[in-house]
């Protein structure tokens, strides 16, 4: 079978022309790339307007709690009777008796002895009470005395009843609470030996009725 000298197309293409036609094939197949990428920016650049603005994907937020109101519960608290009511100074009562026999010092009052004769061995101090009391507090002691062995003998009477009795020597003392419920009249009796001694009631006070 002869041949005719005549080479195909593809076979018989020059260099350029094959490189061409390569670059094409290339090209071609980027440019499908570039279509899909493009359309894909596209399509998110119409989608993010559209979208509701700070929506969450967690979703809305809960309600935030309602706020509790502190409650106290249990019985009141207690007064205190020595806040609401506080005694009254004897020093502020003035005696219907004996007020020569007694003199104060600050808040204290001081009962000098008598002569010490026989007939004369007690001093006495009466005040009016008109029954507003419950109670005498004060804290008894001896300022002066012959000597530390010497006993002051001190009486208190409500209504003439003897309602306290305290004996003491020098640099010894003693507290006092002498009832008083409802007694109109209070008498402070001072007994003693010697005319050189001196009994003192420290701070004392009335408590109310």
């Amino acid at each position: 079978m002869g041949h005719t000298g005549r080479v195909s197309n593809a076979e018989g293409k020059s260099p350029a022309e094959a490189a061409s036609a390569w670059m094409q094939v290339v090209f071609g197949g980027m440019g499908v790339t570039i279509a899909l990428v493009a359309l894909v920016i596209a399509y998110f650049a119409w989608v993010q307007p559209h979208s509701p603005v700070g929506e969450s994907k967690a979703g809305p937020a809960p309600p935030a709690p309602a706020a509790r109101t502190a409650t106290t519960t249990g019985p009141p608290a207690a007064v205190d009777p020595a806040v609401t009511a506080a005694p009254v100074p004897l020093v502020r009562l003035t005696p219907t008796v004996g007020a020569d026999n007694v003199r104060p010092a600050g808040d204290d009052l001081v009962i000098h002895c008598a002569t010490g004769q026989t007939s004369d061995r007690r001093r006495v101090v009466e005040y009016d009470l008109l029954g507003r009391y419950t109670a005498l507090r004060a804290e008894l002691r001896v300022s002066k005395a012959r000597d530390d062995d010497t006993p002051l003998q001190l009486k208190v009477f409500a209504d003439d009843a003897v309602a306290a009795n305290q004996v003491v020597t020098k640099g010894k003392s003693a507290p006092m609470r002498i009832p008083l419920d409802g007694k109109q009249k209070m008498r402070v009796q001072l007994t003693c030996q010697f005319p050189d001694g001196e009994i003192r009631l420290g701070n004392p006070g009335l408590d109310h009725s």
